[in-house]
């Protein structure tokens, strides 16, 4: 486990083994709330399961595959998008530590609406985001 404040494994809905790829802290939690008994949880699994394989193998060139993006106007965030009976969008951004590089998912929510300061819009999750990337880079 690399040692860097307020990043551990990714440990919902299943422990995935990488040296590459950890969680900010509250974000397994905050993603077992929106999977949990939402109905999803099997299909979840296996896009999530797929899409954290892309991006430990591809790393930053992940966004030529159509489940990733780099947000606009944003410094070093991404969305991973699970396109399915629910919209998840996972943010997630790209760190180098001293020689070390990884990656620190961020921030999920469910994509509802376009409304700008909804819950469920992407500036609402990009300022949390950005907050958390703060937090880690301290």
């Amino acid at each position: 486990m690399i040692k860097i404040k307020k990043v551990e494994n990714i440990l919902y809905p299943e422990i995935f083994q990488t040296e590459y790829i950890y969680a900010y802290n509250k974000f397994n939690k905050e993603l077992k709330e929106i999977i949990e008994y939402s109905g999803y949880k099997k299909e979840f699994i296996r896009k999530y399961r797929k899409c954290l394989k892309f991006l430990e193998a591809l790393r930053e060139n992940c966004i030529k595959q159509k489940s990733f993006e780099k947000l606009s106007d944003c410094e070093n965030i991404y969305s991973m998008r699970l396109i399915g009976e629910k919209n998840i969008r996972i943010l997630f951004t790209f760190i180098k530590k001293g020689e070390r590089k990884f990656t620190v998912l961020l921030y999920a929510f469910q994509e509802k609406d376009d409304k700008k300061n909804s819950k469920y819009s992407y500036n609402h999750a990009i300022g949390i985001a950005q907050t958390r990337i703060k937090e880690i880079l301290e």
